[in-house]
């Protein structure tokens, strides 16, 4: 698993170990969405990282992606927390289906991004296709 995360994420955000978590997304009320992630692990620096893989095409599978990626962002902090605890979370999705039409690269990477300057100022997103 650390060479898959390695071969895929910046050199920055490299990691020598790996602890795997419980793989669902607790539910905060008895309404709320059940979601169980593929993998879900946590480096020795504390980042996140969610490691779907999925054989079948779903029209929704972006809004899924933000979705897990959100989870497991806020699921960081309890109450009282400061926001400074929050660590980067990267959501990792090796798709067996093209789930971007508008280009030919087979390694999309996002992050968000200031339109006019490129600034990427929240640096805790990060979202890779495969």
């Amino acid at each position: 698993m650390i060479s898959l995360i390695n071969s895929i994420v910046s050199e920055k955000d490299q990691v020598v170990e790996v602890t795997l978590l419980n793989p669902y997304n607790p539910k905060n009320f008895k309404a709320d969405k059940l979601s169980i992630l593929d993998i879900k692990a946590k480096s020795e620096s504390s980042k996140r990282y969610n490691i779907e893989i999925q054989v079948t095409d779903e029209a929704d599978y972006d809004n899924r992606a933000l979705y897990y990626w959100a989870k497991m962002y806020t699921e960081q902090l309890q109450e009282g927390s400061d926001y400074a605890a929050l660590n980067k979370t990267i959501g990792i999705h090796i798709l067996n289906f093209t789930s971007i039409t508008d280009t030919d690269e087979y390694h999309n990477f996002f992050q968000l991004k200031e339109i006019k300057s490129g600034l990427v100022y929240f640096k805790d997103i990060e979202l890779h296709t495969i």
